[in-house]
């Protein structure tokens, strides 16, 4: 549902409703949620979403576990999967990788979360990265081994 059919900001996206639509007519559908079921079911029929066979919300989470894989893995247990939408690219590449399950990456750019944007900024780097870069550098330059542009200063 978050990144598919719904954009952060709780607008429903036009392609992913569409691409519903055409699913769920012929074929078993699931949804999984990051909400709690009431909410998800609320907003759902809000927007005139229906017709789903099943709904996965938060409250499978376990601590410690992502909750997007431990909805995935539940959902495949009960039925079989033939295709997975997301808008997250790289739960799309987990299950395609690990689960041999066709998937398909649904990148909205008016919807789609900054993170899995392919423009996205960096991560913000810790502050131990930068303190151990830069003593690295420091080493590096006491023990002359040339200039700090030489040196691959910001590689992890």
């Amino acid at each position: 549902m978050d990144g598919v059919l719904s954009s952060e900001s709780g607008e429903p996206n036009r392609a992913g409703v569409l691409l519903y639509y055409a699913l769920t007519d012929k074929h078993r559908t699931g949804i999984i949620t990051k909400r709690n079921k009431m909410d998800a079911e609320h907003w759902l029929q809000s927007h005139g979403i229906i017709g789903y066979d099943d709904l996965m919300a938060d409250n499978v989470h376990l601590e410690g576990e992502d909750l997007k894989k431990r909805q995935f893995t539940l959902c495949r247990s009960q039925a079989p999967i033939e295709l997975y939408v997301d808008s997250d690219p790289a739960m799309c590449a987990w299950v395609f990788e690990y689960h041999s399950v066709p998937t398909l990456l649904l990148s909205n750019p008016s919807y789609i979360p900054v993170q899995h944007r392919p423009d996205a900024p960096p991560a913000v780097r810790a502050w131990n990265d930068i303190v151990e870069a830069i003593d690295r550098v420091n080493v590096a330059k006491s023990q002359g081994v040339g200039q700090p542009k030489d040196l691959e200063f910001w590689q992890d």
